[in-house]
């Protein structure tokens, strides 16, 4: 959940081997948690790949903040949002 991910986005920001994660269908993700991971993204230059599908409990605000973590984030190379049916017309927009 949310505070799983906080603990993980405070790895990411030390992070030097870990290429992948995978998230998906981690229903107790939310806003703030999606948050939390996208301040570990914006420090972390080594993660190559994350899954976030069927994470449909991260709403619009979430999204804008991944979205503005990629603006910062050149390490990343793939991220999977299939069957997030919460990305909505924003989201989609800052994506």
């Amino acid at each position: 959940g949310d505070e799983g991910c906080k603990a993980l986005a405070e790895g990411l920001k030390i992070n030097k081997a870990l290429t992948s994660i995978d998230l998906s269908r981690c229903h107790g993700l939310g806003d703030e948690g999606c948050k939390a991971l996208t301040e570990g993204l914006k420090i972390n230059q080594n993660l190559k790949s994350i899954n976030l599908s069927g994470c449909n409990s991260i709403g619009e605000e979430g999204w804008k903040a991944l979205a503005e973590s990629l603006k910062i984030n050149q390490a990343l190379t793939s991220i999977d949002l299939s069957e997030c049916h919460s990305i909505g017309n924003e989201g989609c927009k800052a994506l």
